[in-house]
C-alpha cells in the first residue's frame, strides 16, 4: 500500500508557517528596512535605533555598518560614523550606500583624497542613484572640477528627474552661472516633489529675495514658521527683509530668535554687522566683520564694511593696515580711496589723506582688477607640499604675479593650471585675466565664457565687459550687462554700472531709471558719485526737480568733490545764478574739469 500525506496535516503546517514571524527566517530584515526609511527621511535617531535592533537580532555587523553609520552621519556623531564606515566593510546589497556614506564622511573631516577614493569604491558597486551624483556634484565643485560637477549634476537629474536633491543641486548651480532667477524654476520643480521640506523652503526663500520677490519671499518664511515654530532659518530670512525696509528693531528681535544659529555663519556676521553699523555700535561691528573678513578674505565688499567699521569706531590705524595696500592699486574704487584718506585725516596726516582724496574725487574709470593678495609668507603655507599644491594654492600664486606685473610668468602658469585643473573656472577666469594684460581680448573672452558657463558674477562680468570693449562690441558688452541685471535685479553695482552706460549713448531715461534703483540699494544712498550721476540723468530726462534733490544729497556727502559741485551747479534754477557761479568755480578749483557738467 503506498503512504500519501494527510492534506489536513499539510493545511496544519501551513497554518503555523504562516503564522511565524519573517524576522525568525531572516533576523533584522525589517529592522534594517525601518533603518531605511528613517534615513531616507532624516531622521537619525531612528535609524540608529533600528539599526541596534538589527545587531540584536543577530545580523553580522557588515550588513548593519552602512546603515548604523549612516544614522550617526545623521546626527553628526563623527567618531560613531567612522567606526562604523571606515572599515569599508558591508554586505553586497549595502556596499554601495556604505561606501557613499564613507565619502560624505571624508568630505566632512576634509580628507579630499579619501573621499574621492570612497566615491570610486560607492560607482564600482554600481551606475549609482541620484543623491550619490548629487554628492559626488558637490564634492567636484568643492575641489574646483567645476565643469565634472555640473555634468554631475545633469547626470542626477537625468537619473531621476522627481529627486528633490538633484533639483536644488542644479538650481544652485543655474545660480551661480546664469543668476538667480534662472534658479527659480529648478526650486520650484523640487518643492513640488517635497513641499514640506524646511531646508528646500530656506533655499528657495532666500533666492526669492535675491530676485527681488520679497513678498513671495516673506510668505514662505512664514509657511515654514507654520510648519516649525523652531525653524532658525524662518527668521532669519525675516530678519534680512526686516533689515532690507530699515526696520532694524524688528531685524534684531528676529535674528535673536535664531537662538545663535547664525552666530558664524557669514550671512549672519553680515547682517549682525550691519545692523550694529547702523546702530552706532561700532565696535561690535567691527568684531563680526573682522570674523568675516577672515572667512572670506577675498570678499572685497566686505573688506570695505570692516574699514567703515574701523573708521566710525576710531581705529584707524588698523583701517590704513588692511586697506592702504589695495588703495595704492590704480584700479582703486573711490569709496576705498575715501575711507584711506579720512583715515589719514583722522590720524592728523593730512598731507598724506590728500592724494587719496583727490583721486577718489576724479573718480577715475577702474580697470579689471586682480583681487589682492597676502603676503608671501601666507602663499608659502599655500604651497606647501608640492609645486602647485592645488587649485587653491595655485589661485593666489597667480594672482600675485598679476599683481607684480610678472604676466609671462603668469601666462605661463596659467597654462600649466588649464592642464592640471582642467574645469576650474577659477583657473579660467584668472588664465582671462592673464590674458587680456596682454593684450589678446579674445582668448581672455574665450576663458571667461568658460568660467561664466559655471560661476558668473559681477567681477567676471566687468571683465567680460572690458574684453568685449576692447574688441570694439559696445552693444554686445551692453547686452551682457544688460542679462545680468534681469538675472540678478538687486544687483546696485550692476544696476549703476548699466546705468552709466546708457547714459553714455544718450538713453536718459533709461539711466535714470536703473540709477535710481541702484540708489536704493546697497550703499546706494550714501555714495555721492551715484547720486551725482542720477542727477545728470534726471535733469537730462527732463525731472530738474528730482534731479535738484539728488545733487543736494551727493553735496551733502561730499563738499569737497569737484564732480558734485559741478551737477549741483548745474541743477540749480535760473534764479540763483551767484551760487552756480560759486560752484562751478569750486569744482574748477577742486578737479580742474568738472567732467559730469559737460554731459
Amino acid at each position: 500500500m503506498t503512504c500519501r500525506p494527510d492534506l489536513r496535516l499539510i493545511l496544519a503546517a501551513a497554518a503555523i508557517l504562516a503564522l511565524v514571524p519573517p524576522v525568525a527566517a531572516a533576523p533584522g530584515a525589517d529592522t534594517l528596512a525601518e533603518a531605511a526609511a528613517a534615513i531616507d527621511r532624516g531622521d537619525g535617531i531612528a535609524a540608529e535605533v533600528a539599526a541596534e535592533r538589527a545587531l540584536e537580532a543577530g545580523l553580522a555587523r557588515e550588513q548593519i555598518a552602512a546603515f548604523a553609520g549612516e544614522a550617526q552621519l545623521l546626527q553628526d556623531n563623527l567618531v560613531e560614523a567612522r567606526s562604523w564606515l571606515g572599515p569599508g566593510r558591508f554586505a553586497a546589497g549595502s556596499a554601495q550606500r556604505g561606501f557613499h556614506a564613507l565619502a560624505r564622511l571624508e568630505m566632512a573631516e576634509g580628507n579630499g583624497m579619501a573621499a574621492a577614493g570612497a566615491f570610486d569604491q560607492a560607482l564600482a558597486q554600481g551606475p549609482g542613484n541620484a543623491p550619490l551624483w548629487v554628492d559626488i556634484g558637490r564634492f567636484r565643485y568643492a575641489v574646483g572640477q567645476h565643469d565634472l560637477a555640473l555634468a554631475a549634476a545633469e547626470h542626477a537629474v537625468a537619473i531621476d528627474p522627481a529627486d528633490p536633491r538633484a533639483l536644488v543641486f542644479r538650481g544652485q548651480l543655474a545660480r551661480d552661472a546664469l543668476g538667480v532667477r534662472a534658479a527659480l524654476p529648478w526650486f520650484e520643480r523640487a518643492l513640488e516633489k517635497a513641499p514640506g521640506d524646511m531646508e528646500l523652503l530656506g533655499e528657495y526663500a532666500a533666492t526669492l529675495g535675491e530676485a527681488g520677490e520679497n513678498r513671495e519671499m516673506l510668505r514662505i518664511a512664514r509657511n515654514m514658521v507654520e510648519r516649525d515654530s523652531r525653524h532658525p532659518r524662518a527668521y532669519f530670512l525675516q530678519a534680512v527683509l526686516a533689515a532690507r525696509a530699515g526696520n532694524d528693531d524688528l531685524a534684531r528681535r528676529l535674528l535673536w530668535r535664531t537662538d545663535g544659529a547664525y552666530d558664524e555663519v557669514p550671512a549672519g556676521l553680515l547682517l549682525s554687522g550691519v545692523l550694529h553699523l547702523r546702530a552706532g555700535n561700532a565696535a561690535l561691528a567691527v568684531e563680526e566683520f573682522d570674523l568675516l573678513v577672515r572667512q572670506q578674505p577675498d570678499n572685497q565688499r566686505v573688506a570695505l564694511l570692516l574699514g567703515r567699521a574701523l573708521l566710525a569706531a576710531g581705529d584707524a590705524t588698523e583701517l590704513l593696515a588692511r586697506l592702504e595696500p589695495a588703495a595704492a592699486r590704480p584700479e582703486a574704487s573711490p569709496y576705498l580711496l575715501t575711507l584711506v584718506g579720512r583715515a589719514y585725516e583722522q590720524t592728523g596726516q593730512r598731507a598724506k589723506a590728500a592724494p587719496y582724496l583727490d583721486r577718489a574725487s576724479a573718480a577715475a574709470k577702474a580697470g579689471v582688477a586682480v583681487l589682492p593678495v597676502g603676503a608671501a609668507g601666507e602663499l608659502a603655507i599655500w604651497r606647501a607640499g608640492s609645486e602647485l599644491g592645488g587649485a587653491g594654492a595655485a589661485v593666489p600664486q597667480l594672482r600675485q604675479m598679476l599683481a607684480q606685473g610678472q604676466a609671462g610668468a603668469a601666462l605661463a602658469l596659467g597654462a600649466r593650471l588649464g592642464e592640471q585643473f582642467r574645469g576650474s573656472a577659477d583657473v579660467e577666469r584668472l588664465r582671462g585675466d592673464v590674458a587680456l594684460l596682454a593684450g589678446n581680448a579674445q582668448a581672455a573672452l574665450a576663458s571667461y565664457t568658460r568660467a561664466a558657463a559655471i560661476r558668473r558674477d559681477l567681477a567676471l562680468v566687468e571683465r567680460m565687459i572690458a574684453a568685449q570693449q576692447r574688441l570694439g562690441r559696445r552693444e554686445a558688452a551692453l547686452a551682457l550687462l544688460a542679462n545680468h541685471v534681469r538675472q540678478n535685479p538687486r544687483d546696485g553695482r550692476a544696476l549703476a554700472m548699466l546705468g552709466r552706460m546708457q547714459a553714455d549713448r544718450g538713453r536718459w531715461e533709461q539711466a535714470a531709471a536703473l540709477l535710481g534703483r541702484a540708489r536704493q540699494l546697497g550703499a546706494g544712498p550714501g555714495d555721492p558719485l551715484l547720486l551725482a550721476d542720477l542727477a545728470v540723468a534726471e535733469l537730462a530726462a527732463g525731472d530738474a526737480a528730482a534731479a535738484g534733490d539728488a545733487a543736494r544729497r551727493a553735496y551733502a556727502l561730499q563738499r569737497g568733490n569737484g564732480r558734485v559741485a559741478a551737477v549741483l551747479a548745474r541743477t540749480l534754477p535760473a534764479a540763483e545764478p551767484r551760487q552756480a557761479d560759486v560752484l562751478l568755480a569750486k569744482a574748477r578749483q577742486l578737479s580742474g574739469s568738472p567732467l559730469l557738467a559737460s554731459r
